[in-house]
């Protein structure tokens, strides 16, 4: 009888468990060229948000983490912020040439997000300089 009961937990179990997994997350990913940096320590601002070809993110889409990327020729030295609603931040700077960040979890997944290239020196190149920009966003329905 003990057996009987057992068994009847587990498959109760088992059919319940797809109603209390979290549902997976989605994201939109999104490449973008900077308009040409001209000036030392000028920012250019480039926004993401999802564009016209993605579906529709619920109203309740909340971030689960972001991916940013940069890449430029020259041997100029960039700096790069990704931050979430406004230039002013929130921001985390990219390590290098990307980032991995939870900075911005539970934060709407609508965004915009944005990556503020700022030259910290030109070396011997000169203006304009054109950085490409990618942007990741995995995102789940959050608490409405």
């Amino acid at each position: 009888m003990t057996h009987n009961i057992l068994v009847r937990l587990l498959v109760l179990g088992a059919a319940a468990w797809p109603a209390l997994a979290p549902a997976a997350d989605r994201a939109w990913t999104l490449d973008q060229v900077s308009p040409g940096l001209q000036a030392v320590g000028r920012a250019v601002v480039v926004p993401f948000q999802p564009g016209k070809m993605d579906a529709p993110l619920p109203a309740n889409a909340r971030i689960t983490r972001v991916y940013a990327a940069r890449s430029y020729d020259g041997p100029a030295r960039v700096a790069t912020d990704l931050c979430w609603g406004s230039a002013q931040g929130p921001c985390v700077p990219l390590q290098g040439s990307h980032v991995n960040t939870r900075a911005f979890d539970g934060r709407s997944a609508q965004g915009p997000l944005l990556l503020v290239h700022r030259v910290e020196n030109w070396g011997p190149a000169s203006p304009p300089l054109f950085v490409r920009g990618t942007v990741t966003v995995w995102y789940a329905a959050g608490r409405p």
